[in-house]
């Protein structure tokens, strides 16, 4: 199975209120969450809080992307 930013870290839930379906934060916001919370907990030097974030996103991308080739290394996405 092929990982692609827009997937949903969670499984989808149901708002009865709305009565509809919530897919809740995608597996790249989910990534760079806890990749800023390692350099957080790690007390890592950045220039401003932006740099940092900017950073987890970046990884969190270059992470989805590996997944996304491991899982089929033939199809370029």
């Amino acid at each position: 199975m092929s990982t692609r930013r827009s997937d949903s870290a969670f499984p989808i839930g149901y708002n009865r209120d709305t009565d509809s379906l919530i897919e809740g934060m995608t597996k790249r916001e989910y990534f760079a969450i806890m990749i800023m919370q390692g350099y957080t907990t790690a007390n890592a030097k950045f220039e401003d809080e932006y740099q940092k974030a900017r950073l987890s996103v970046a990884e969190a991308d270059a992470l989805i992307d590996i997944l996304a080739y491991e899982a089929n290394p033939l199809k370029p996405e």
